[in-house]
């Protein structure tokens, strides 16, 4: 069976078929399964893709220790890597958003930023490994740069945890944890390989992965590949333009034991995607016609990261193990743009002071914002042993950004002559910077432990000093424009946490924890000079940090041994947030303005009600309200003590039924995503288009089944086979429709 797409006068060229690929996949299966079962072959592996209870998971990223999930006082959630293979996410994100209290802040399926309890942007760090994808410049960082093949697991921590890990933990953390080299001893051959194939209808998306896991006496490695490439993807109301994407990346991460105690490791990934749309941002914008139009993509987004860490395991030593790490990364991106005007929309612009406008009927604008920013970063970080009264870690962090990238605009101004036609008149080239290149320096302290008061009381303590030293160079924002002089910011920040465990029976555990976090204002806050989505914006060196105290509270129950239940309660204030407002006229300066609250909760539940039939079920809602007068005065032009904050995410859920068969060789999985009370929103910012607009309450429901016979794993399913048309409350982007995917692993 083949399928084609064609284009008038070109070669047809193949695309992703869903029947094909659906009938392959059960083809495989089926000659797979009779052929393993005519021979006698020893049965499949059990079913490792759910655990038996998520209580008893270990996790790392709270505390950068390794404690059971009910011993955490922190709310915190996880994507094992067999997950990760079932939902056969297009990014990471399409799997985060369906964590309880995690939302994606969504422009196309490749630009995806995360929310976490109405945060989001750089108020959520992203750790790969447990280092910073956060830098000194940028709105946050890209789960999308890290490809879900090279992906272990994913812990995500809702709530502050500047503690552990310092600036932009202000509303939680994601900690994506790659696929490690295994010590050699645990390698059972000296070659193990893997090959993927995959794919999905609505993008008309294809896919490809390989894993090497190679051994050479006390030398282990995990090496992996693989590209991307998803069309314009279809939605119930027709196909999204400038949704597409391409990308190709590569892991390699290695191991030496040089005894049982003593490893080295080191790893390096590399990132490229090219071509990718961002539909979200493009017009005609709805509160603008057609005369108004722009079109933002990203030609190519780069990164490359590495890192070598010596850890060491200790005997009949108050001390478990030590580790030094450096690191460091690359991003190199172009985020381009074009644009479109009318004389019509001059005036709103401010543009007719321009000369070169007089008489103009439409300007044309071609821009390129280039960004290098590299990254280089210390840890280092010693652990105690879990004695009967304590556990405690403590450490150092260092790192650098260095930024640096200019603009390329080319406009041209376009006239009508007295026959109707188009003149053009001569295009002009102006090269600019929006930020000054600089270095941006932090170094900190951390203590975290963990006091077992008795047996059932545990208590959690933890605090961390951090100073920033910021420092430009001279720059000059365009040509002809007063140069802005070097600048140099030194700043000192300090948090404390503390957290309670009592267990009054072993299935039963209450927590308590208060954190405050903080963000300091990166490089873009501080030192912005340049156009942007609202107009020309300013930074503002005299900008304080972001701060934050949350309280939580939190069940831990395990009814039975095939039941858990997790649920949290949080309030948290803000102040001194940051928001740009208006300076002069068409600019805006980034100002410490707002101070607000979020409260909410989240519940995460699975039950085992037979041997083969497992029901889990989620949900989470939050409510944030900015609190200041004035705030509401400036940025929204109203008196009023409260107003809805933007960017919280509605009352959100997920709830599934899996059955697995007797010999744990197949599953098969229905499942469905809601959203409720989606009215909650903003009042809207004069002069300012708004991507925070009423989103109706959906129901969508999905379907998935696979198997494993060794060495074939496959997995096919349905993606919202309701075909609603929905958009989630923080995309500016209607999701696909209906959409088959399949994906098959063939291991040697």
């Amino acid at each position: 069976m083949e399928c084609w797409t064609s284009t008038s006068g070109t070669r047809p060229r193949p695309a992703f078929c869903p029947a094909a690929v659906l009938s392959i996949l059960l083809v495989t299966l089926a000659g797979s399964a009779s052929g393993a079962r005519a021979a006698g072959a020893d049965p499949a592996a059990p079913d490792t893709t759910r655990p038996v209870t998520f209580l008893k998971e270990i996790v790392v990223t709270g505390t950068r220790f390794p404690r059971a999930y009910f011993e955490s006082p922190q709310a915190v959630s996880y994507v094992g890597r067999a997950r990760l293979a079932e939902d056969a996410p297009t990014v990471l994100g399409d799997v985060l958003s369906t964590l309880p209290g995690v939302a994606m802040s969504k422009d196309s399926p490749w630009e995806q930023r995360p929310v976490i309890r109405g945060l989001s942007g750089q108020r959520v760090l992203v750790l790969m490994d447990g280092t910073p994808m956060n830098s000194a410049r940028g709105n946050g960082p890209h789960p999308s740069l890290v490809d879900p093949s090279q992906v272990e697991r994913i812990e995500v921590v809702r709530g502050p945890s500047s503690v552990a890990y310092g600036s932009d933990a202000l509303g939680g953390v994601i900690n994506i944890i790659t696929r490690q080299a295994l010590p050699a001893s645990a390698n059972p051959r000296d070659l193990q390989a893997s090959v993927t194939l995959g794919g999905s209808s609505a993008d008309r998306q294809s896919n490809t992965s390989f894993t090497l896991v190679p051994r050479i006496g006390k030398l282990s490695a995990f090496l992996s590949g693989g590209f991307r490439n998803a069309q314009n993807y279809r939605t119930p109301e027709g196909t999204m333009p400038f949704s597409s994407f391409k990308d190709h990346q590569a892991l390699a991460n290695l191991r030496y034991d040089f005894t049982d105690r003593l490893t080295l490791t080191g790893g390096y990934q590399q990132y490229r995607a090219n071509d990718v749309g961002i539909p979200g941002l493009s017009t005609p914008m709805a509160n603008f016609g057609p005369g108004n139009q722009s079109a933002f993509s990203f030609p190519h987004y780069n990164r490359d990261a590495a890192d070598l860490a010596l850890n060491h395991r200790y005997e009949n030593s108050w001390l478990a193990n030590t580790q030094v790490k450096v690191y460091w990364q690359r991003e190199h991106r172009n985020f381009f743009s074009t644009e479109r005007i009318d004389s019509s929309y001059y005036a709103i612009y401010g543009i007719n002071f321009d000369p070169a406008s007089a008489n103009s009927a439409w300007r044309f604008t071609k821009q390129d914002r280039y960004l290098d920013l590299d990254t280089y970063g210390l840890r280092i970080q010693a652990t105690s042993r879990k004695t009967d009264r304590y556990r405690f870690t403590t450490g150092i962090d260092a790192a650098r950004d260095v930024t640096g990238g200019d603009n390329v605009r080319f406009r041209t101004w376009h006239y009508v002559t007295a026959s109707g036609a188009d003149s053009a008149g001569a295009t002009g080239t102006t090269l600019s910077q929006s930020l000054a290149s600089g270095r941006f320096d932090n170094a900190a302290a951390f203590f975290q432990n963990e006091w077992f008061v008795t047996k059932r009381w545990t208590a959690s303590v933890g605090a961390r000093y951090t100073h920033y030293h910021y420092r430009t160079d001279l720059f000059v924002p365009s040509p002809g424009a007063t140069p802005i002089e070097p600048k140099t910011i030194d700043d000192d920040a300090v948090c404390g946490s503390l957290g309670l465990v009592f267990a009054p029976t072993e299935k039963l555990h209450l927590t308590a924890n208060v954190a405050n976090g903080y963000r300091e204002p990166n490089a873009q806050d501080l030192f912005f000079n340049g156009p942007a989505s609202v107009g020309i914006v300013l930074g503002n060196p005299d900008l304080k940090p972001e701060k934050s105290v949350s309280w939580d509270a939190g069940l831990r129950w395990e009814p039975s041994a095939g039941g858990a239940f997790a649920a949290n309660v949080f309030y948290s204030t803000y102040r001194d947030l940051i928001n740009a407002l208006p300076y002069a006229p068409y600019t805006y300066r980034y100002t410490n303005i707002a101070t607000a609250t979020i409260y909410g909760g989240d519940v995460e539940a699975e039950y085992r009600v037979h041997p083969q039939l497992t029901l889990r079920t989620s949900l989470s809602n939050q409510i944030g309200d900015v609190t200041s007068a004035s705030a509401i005065q400036a940025i929204y032009g109203l008196q009023a003590d409260k107003v809805p904050l933007e960017q919280v995410p509605p009352f959100t859920g997920t709830t599934s039924a899996r059955w697995t068969n007797p010999g744990h060789d197949f599953w098969l999985e229905l499942s469905g995503r809601y959203s409720w009370r989606t009215d909650r929103l903003p009042p809207p910012i004069p002069g300012v288009g708004q991507l925070s607009t009423f989103k109706k309450e959906y129901l969508v429901g999905d379907v998935a089944m696979g198997a494993t016979l060794d060495p074939v794993r496959a997995e096919i399913g349905v993606r919202n086979f309701t075909n609603r048309a929905y958009q989630p409350s923080q995309a500016s982007v209607e999701d696909p429709g209906v959409s088959v995917y399949g994906r098959m692993t063939v291991r040697y």
